[in-house]
């Protein structure tokens, strides 16, 4: 009898310890992805960015740019002002490398555009100037705001989110997947919305417009830069990039793939 008893109660605890350790397993389990998605703001908040040196002001292809003003913008917290002067000396100084490119017979692709910042310019942009515009957005945002901050989220989105969004020929599935990534990433640095609308009244595909942007601190990590510039005139007759919504991260993805060819990373 007394066996039985002992058999019972031995049994009873087993489960009640069993019970107590999925438990504990699943609270942990809770933890690590709410610690994931709070990753980069933690990050960025450990770090005092504010004596971040940046080693060279001039720009490595040419005298005639340098990245002086665009210091004194982000040092007076003018973060739309100093996002346009970015999308403006990266057209000029893109454009120069791949025009460069294109006399040493290294250029395969179309004719460099000099009227509008896209990928063809981001893929061979130089790394000095890159790691210069980086380092000048880390060091007055504090952390908040530049292309290792934007790559830092990409990757808690996917180890290879990246290289996959910059993919050009995939199945439809495929497809499916880098739009999906490519969604992930617009919603966490406050790019989407889901009621866009263009300066004609227009439904959008849920991207912002540039005016629509929260240009001030209270933005989400990684919100700023954009890459997402234009001269007037460039895309047809839509008018100014400033009040057209976004085109997505599309662009910013191929600079973040040179950012890493580049080696430059938090």
């Amino acid at each position: 009898m007394w066996i039985l008893i002992l058999i019972v109660l031995a049994v009873v605890a087993y489960f009640v310890v069993s019970q107590a350790s999925s438990s504990n397993q699943a609270s942990k389990a809770s933890s690590r992805t709410q610690a994931s998605k709070a990753s980069s703001q933690n990050y960025t908040n450990q770090v005092d960015y504010s004596n971040l040196e940046v080693i060279s002001l001039d720009s490595s292809v040419s005298i005639h740019y340098n990245y002086t003003h665009l210091r004194d913008l982000l040092a007076e917290g003018k973060w739309k002002e100093a996002d346009k002067e970015t999308g403006r000396l990266m057209l000029a100084v893109g454009y120069l490398t791949a025009e460069k490119k294109v006399r040493d017979g290294e250029w395969t692709h179309l004719d460099p555009r000099t009227d509008c910042l896209d990928f063809l310019h981001l893929m061979y942009f130089p790394c000095a100037d890159l790691c210069t515009i980086d380092r000048l957005w880390l060091k007055y945002s504090n952390g908040r705001f530049g292309f290792s901050i934007q790559n830092r989220i990409m990757s808690e989105i996917g180890e290879d989110a990246i290289s996959f969004i910059c993919k050009f020929n995939s199945s439809y599935e495929e497809g499916q997947k880098r739009k999906d990534l490519r969604k992930s990433f617009e919603r966490r640095i406050g790019w989407y919305t889901p009621d866009s609308k263009d300066s004609a009244g227009r439904m959008t595909l849920g991207l912002k417009t540039y005016n629509d942007l929260t240009f001030s601190m209270q933005a989400p990590h990684g919100h700023l830069p954009t890459a997402n510039y234009w001269q007037e005139g460039a895309r047809g007759d839509v008018g100014s990039f400033e009040t057209q919504p976004l085109f997505g991260c599309y662009d910013l993805v191929h600079l973040l793939n040179r950012l890493s060819s580049c080696g430059i990373a938090l």
